[in-house]
This record gives structure tokens, C-alpha cells and sequence, in this order.
């Protein structure tokens, strides 16, 4: 495994975590018992990957071949469960916090499977076709999330809430464009994750949505 691999490897597993994290406290947040908190944590962590590498004919999708990211997910949602079953007076207290803090794995998630989406989409013979690599990383990003949000038969978050999947397309395309100028992948990578990490957190400080219609209906 050369350095560009290992670097790769290693923000993947990062990725895994942080949406493992993520997908936890929101199963726990909508009050699901302890298989729900796992499922709902493994899906949001793989289901991008699953769609992505189904569409590319990827079969079967990477997470059953390789255990490493699902026994990942697995593992971080059982902490996080086991955490807030044992502490569960001090999370409902510092909820505010904890939200803050799985905007921050979120982020961090996003930034990582922008990137982990392109890299395939590219090794997977598609380098030549930018809005197909594009469309892989931005799938790949938000496609666990929606997965999860539709499971709990909700509006999905990428699609009501601060700027979301658009910070996943500029991190895919510039990465696609340090792709194509020949920068070295482990800084392509870098630079890519900060810039969609950068542009969520920014969003959520400075509570940046994108325009929408906001029609009140008489219930």
C-alpha cells in the first residue's frame, strides 16, 4: 500500500466513523431502540457507497466484500448508544451540544465520501466523463443520509437544510479538477475534504440555505 492508498484508506475509515457517529445520535435523537440505532448508523455510513457502486456495476457493492467499513460503523454505533444510555440525563441536558458536535462528524463525513465517490468513479474507468465522477461523489456523500431520513419517513436533510450536497459538488469538482492537472491525490484529497468541510460549517454558523418557496398551506 504506497502513501496516496493509506491516506486514502485512512480518511475513508475517518469518513465511516464520522457518518456512523452522525446516523447514531440522529436514530437516538427520533427515539429508536438499539437495532434501529445501528441500522440506521451503518446505513447512513455505507448506503452512498451501495448506490454508487451499483450504478458503476460494482457488484457486489464494496461494503460486502470488504468488512472493514460496516464492522467500523458497527462498532461506533454501539458506543455511541452504549454513551448515551449510560450518560442519557447528561446527553438530554447537553443535547444542544451533541448536535453541534454531529454537524461536525457530519461535515467531516460529507468531505470524506465527496472524495471516496470521485477516487472510485475514477479507478472505475470513468475518468473521462467529469459529470458522471461528480454525480458518483455527490451520491456517494449524501446517498446514506437520504437512505436514512427516508427509512424515518422524512424529508431528507439534504433536500429542506443549509447548503448540503452543494458543498459536496464543489468539493467533487475541484477534486476532479486537481485530478485532471496531476496534483498529487493525497493533497487532492486533503484540500477537497477541507473545502466541503469548510463550506458546511460556514453554512451552519452563518445559517446559509439555499433560495426556496415557502408556501403556508391551512391544515
Amino acid at each position: 500500500m504506497d502513501i496516496s492508498e493509506l491516506v486514502f484508506f485512512i480518511f475513508e475509515m475517518i469518513g465511516t466513523v464520522a457518518f456512523a457517529v452522525s446516523g447514531a445520535m440522529i436514530a437516538i435523537s427520533k427515539k429508536t431502540d438499539i437495532f434501529g440505532v445501528v441500522f440506521l448508523s451503518v446505513i447512513t455510513a455505507v448506503g452512498g457507497g451501495i448506490l454508487r457502486d451499483i450504478l458503476i456495476g460494482t457488484l457486489p457493492p464494496r461494503m460486502f466484500v470488504d468488512y472493514r467499513y460496516v464492522a467500523a460503523a458497527f462498532i461506533t454505533s454501539l458506543l455511541v448508544f452504549i454513551a448515551a444510555y449510560i450518560f442519557r440525563e447528561d446527553y438530554q441536558k447537553r443535547i444542544n451540544t451533541f448536535d453541534s458536535i454531529n454537524n461536525i462528524f457530519d461535515s467531516i463525513g460529507l468531505g470524506v465520501f465527496t472524495v471516496s465517490g470521485s477516487k472510485i468513479a475514477i479507478e472505475s474507468g470513468f475518468a473521462v466523463n467529469g459529470i458522471l465522477v461528480v454525480c458518483m461523489a455527490v451520491l456517494t456523500g449524501v446517498g446514506g443520509g437520504i437512505l436514512r431520513d427516508a427509512i424515518l419517513g422524512e424529508v431528507p436533510f439534504v433536500l429542506k437544510k443549509r447548503i448540503y450536497a452543494l458543498a459536496s459538488v464543489i468539493g467533487a469538482i475541484g477534486y476532479y479538477i486537481m485530478y485532471s492537472k496531476g496534483m498529487n491525490i493525497a493533497v487532492a484529497t486533503v484540500i477537497a475534504v477541507a473545502i466541503v468541510f469548510v463550506i458546511r460549517i460556514c453554512a451552519t454558523v452563518f445559517k446559509w440555505d439555499l433560495p426556496k418557496v415557502d408556501i403556508k398551506t391551512d391544515n
